[in-house]
């Protein structure tokens, strides 16, 4: 028998996760809203319930979008439940947002209605130039949606809630999560080293030969030690066995807050 998801905070508080079928759509994506700020510290949240349209004329509409700071990116989200079906549901919705057509003025207009924080002027130039990325934040894993969501180069974030006895909430996000890098590198297993990891371009990592550090793979904390040899750096990953697929490429990034992350490129 498998019991439902817990956390314990540091002061001995259980918090248990409320039930997924238990949600209505819309109190999901209005607490997602209000907790977007501290989820993605880099972006501003807004509801976005602008109807896209593609040019082989399907429709839909999202529920939220989300824009960079500094306006050189920006989210069309789709707030889902794990309960809804890929196909037929959740596949067209991502198919017309990362196919749809934005215009500039139309688009600017309505976000800035709904924040006039953010600039019109930048936000037209924004939506000119970039195509948002289109995010499926879901309240439940979904391994197969992130399967799928990759076909459309689309990313899926899952965010679950839990509850305690005290009355307060928690708040657990993973999957996909948005960051600003400052950098980036190309890397892969070493053959025949199923611990070991090739950054191709050795002068990337400036810690020095032997330091310990931590890099997120899809919201989950990995240790690798760092191996320096003549002009090639590897990184050496922490314990006997890990998760990661040593047949794919990846590509490792560095924040602007000089933390490390990995995703498969």
């Amino acid at each position: 028998m498998i019991g439902k998801s817990k956390v314990l905070d540091t002061n001995i508080e259980w918090y248990d996760e409320i039930d997924p079928l238990s949600f209505y759509e819309k109190h999901f994506e209005d607490t997602f809203l209000s907790k977007m700020h501290e989820v993605y510290p880099d972006f501003i949240g807004i509801p976005f319930s602008q109807k896209i349209s593609t040019k082989n004329g399907e429709n839909s509409k999202p529920d939220l979008a989300m824009v960079r700071n500094d306006y050189k990116e920006w989210y069309i989200i789709e707030a889902e439940m794990g309960r809804h079906s890929w196909d037929g549901h959740v596949e067209k919705q991502v198919r017309v947002f990362s196919t749809g057509y934005y215009a500039p003025k139309k688009v600017a207009k309505y976000i800035n209605s709904k924040n006039n924080a953010l600039d019109l002027v930048e936000l037209e130039k924004m939506i000119d130039n970039i195509q948002p990325k289109v995010m499926v934040i879901v309240n439940e894993p979904k391994p197969q949606w992130e399967i799928e969501v990759k076909k459309y180069n689309s990313y899926l974030s899952v965010f679950q809630i839990y509850k305690g006895l005290n009355g307060f909430e928690l708040y657990r996000i993973s999957g996909d999560t948005p960051f600003i890098y400052r950098d980036k590198s190309h890397s892969a297993f070493v053959k025949g080293l199923s611990n070991t990891m090739e950054i191709y371009t050795p002068t990337f990592i400036g810690e020095p030969n032997g330091t310990d550090i931590i890099i997120f793979f899809r919201g989950k904390k990995t240790k690798w030690k760092i191996l320096k040899d003549k002009a090639k750096t590897y990184i050496v990953i922490s314990g006997r066995t890990h998760f990661l697929q040593l047949e794919k490429k990846y590509m490792l990034y560095v924040s602007n807050k000089n933390e490390y992350y990995l995703d498969i490129n």
